[in-house]
């Protein structure tokens, strides 16, 4: 325990470090909200992709791949979509309309947009409230479901209850959020997007050498449930399970109006940067979900029917 208190203590150190040194960079409201425009493509892509799942993608994904196996893998391929989509198609263009209208906030450049098309006063001022009442709303829940994560991993890792570890986790955003901006925010989504695609790589090739071979593997959790090793899932080849597989692919279509994602395409110092970015949001995609989805069915091939498909992972979410 003492060791687990001690890498806590020295992560949140280096959170704070990240605040501090990104606090010296803040001059302006623009250097605040977007990092003045003059971040690079590894961060950008890293913390886009960190801030797009992060908890969802450590408890959610491999949780989803322990209980129901390699069907999960549709929602590594609806991820790949929605980021294509999002990065081929849709950053470039947002970025050289919101470098165009100077935006610093999603709100503002949708104010930009329709006030170049003819809005009035009174129009914008209405759209900025809907806009900005939209993201209170919608930013609240997913926010929300971060703490809620925070907690559990307090709870499950620490021992801590639950309440605690989300007030702790709470602060500690908060605060170094409020001191080093979104510059902050970048760099320690850099810091943790590491981490995490270095977990979910390692995770499942180092479970994959526990097993004695491919063949034993399979057939285990086949001996397990047989729904675990059919890429169609438990329905099967039917309208519940076509249904079910649509529904595992169209997460990806959250990451098309995310706005804590497209702030970041604004944050890139170049239209240039897009280009070298969008191939490093791809593959940190594929590994990282991949990895998730392979890291649950191996625990559960491993561990079942000795453990819980709830607490596989340690966390019991």
């Amino acid at each position: 325990m003492l060791v687990q208190y001690l890498v806590l203590i020295f992560y949140f150190a280096i959170l704070f470090g990240i605040g501090i040194v990104a606090s010296r960079r803040i001059n302006d409201l623009t250097d605040f909200f977007v990092g003045g425009k003059r971040l690079g493509y590894w961060v950008v892509a890293f913390s886009a992709r960190a801030t797009g799942e992060s908890a969802w993608l450590l408890l959610g994904l491999t949780g989803l791949g322990a209980m129901v196996g390699l069907s999960a893998m549709w929602v590594v391929a609806g991820e790949l979509i929605g980021v294509g989509v999002a990065w081929f198609l849709m950053a470039r263009p947002f970025k050289e309309a919101t470098d165009r209208f100077d935006s610093v906030t999603v709100p503002d450049y949708l104010v930009s947009h329709f006030t170049a098309r003819g809005a009035t006063p009174s129009q914008t001022r209405w759209l900025r409230s809907v806009a900005a009442g939209a993201l209170v709303i919608f930013v609240t829940i997913y926010v929300s479901a971060q703490i809620d994560a925070t907690g559990k991993a307090f709870e499950s890792f620490l021992g801590w209850d639950y309440y605690s570890g989300l007030l702790v986790g709470f602060a500690i955003v908060v605060a170094y959020t409020s001191i080093g901006g979104f510059v902050a925010v970048a760099w320690s989504d850099l810091f943790q997007g590491f981490l995490m695609l270095t977990g979910l790589v390692a995770l499942p090739f180092f479970a994959w050498l526990a097993t004695p071979s491919s063949a034993e593997f399979w057939s285990g959790l086949e001996n397990i449930d047989a729904a675990l090793v059919s890429i169609w899932g438990a329905e099967g080849f039917t309208l519940a399970g076509i249904l079910t597989i649509v529904s595992y692919t169209a997460v990806g279509l959250g990451f098309l109006g995310s706005p804590q994602v497209f702030v970041r395409f604004m944050s890139l110092r170049s239209k240039a940067d897009l280009t070298k970015g969008r191939w490093v949001a791809v593959t940190y995609t594929i590994l990282t979900d991949a990895g998730a989805v392979f890291a649950g069915m191996l625990g559960r091939y491993l561990l079942a029917p000795t453990t819980e498909v709830e607490s596989i992972l340690g966390v019991g979410a």
